[in-house]
């Protein structure tokens, strides 16, 4: 099994680039690792202000997705998380400004996150496989930048991603409940690859990634798909996630390792 060492005494390092990453990408290794007794570190390069458009200071959204990342964390059990460089890149939804994640370079973020497996020398790093698990250009300058700062510190990396057929199977579910309704960016294709790794995560860690889920949203989590379609107003890629997990199971997660 996928990571089954890695028990009491061992360190696991996640590397996203916004909250809410975490229970996406690996919210079922997050748990599972945790439950084995390993100390899992989070490190988030934005704050993801983009999530909080109701607040007008980037500060303030900052803020209040810290501590629904905090509370993520704890229904996860993650032993501890901090901002890559807090304050230094911006989640400004994918657009290119000055001072945003999007912007960044690789060799910045590499150095950043050289810095960290250093300091925290994991025996293991998580992050999302080369499409950035969505497609969304700040996930994917993450998978680069976890890349080429793993190649240099020789610590195993694994990346998530998920198959075409897995993102087909949460667009049927969706397509039942919202007939004509386009749901999701349109990044998010999937990727086979051939040297999968699947993770097989005990049953119970779908109730803890659920919960961690549901403190970005009410019910974005625990309520049917029927009924949060109903009252979570966005379309995008978190629905579109949601419908996947449905569909391919919530302890279910897939890596592939990074070439180093």
């Amino acid at each position: 099994m996928l990571f089954s060492q890695l028990g009491r005494g061992s360190a696991t390092l996640v590397m996203t680039a916004h909250p809410d990453d975490e229970v996406f990408a690996h919210g079922a290794a997050i748990a599972m690792l945790s439950q084995q007794g390993s100390r899992v570190v989070l490190c988030t390069a934005s704050g993801g202000e983009a999530a909080e458009n109701d607040v007008t200071s980037s500060a303030e959204a900052r803020r209040r997705r810290a501590a629904r990342l905090d509370a993520a964390c704890t229904r996860l059990g993650v032993s501890e998380w901090n901002w890559l460089a807090e304050g230094r890149w911006t989640d400004t939804a994918g657009r290119q400004m000055p001072g945003s994640l999007t912007s960044a370079s690789v060799s910045d973020l590499t150095e950043v996150i050289a810095a960290q497996v250093h300091k925290i020398i994991p025996d293991v790093v998580l992050t999302v496989g080369p499409d950035g698990l969505t497609g969304h250009p700040d996930h994917i300058l993450i998978h680069q930048a976890v890349a080429s700062a793993v190649a240099s510190c020789e610590v195993p990396a694994f990346g998530s991603f998920l198959l075409p057929a897995d993102i087909a199977q949460g667009r049927d579910l969706l397509a039942k409940i919202l007939p004509g309704e386009p749901v999701g960016s349109g990044r998010m294709t999937g990727r086979d690859e051939p040297s999968a790794s699947p993770l097989a995560a005990p049953a119970h860690v779908a109730e803890a990634r659920r919960a961690a889920l549901d403190e970005y949203a009410n019910g974005l989590g625990t309520l049917t798909l029927k009924e949060l379609v109903r009252v979570f107003p966005g379309r995008g890629d978190s629905l579109l996630l949601r419908a996947v997990l449905d569909a391919i199971g919530w302890q279910t997660e897939r890596y592939t390792r990074l070439a180093v």
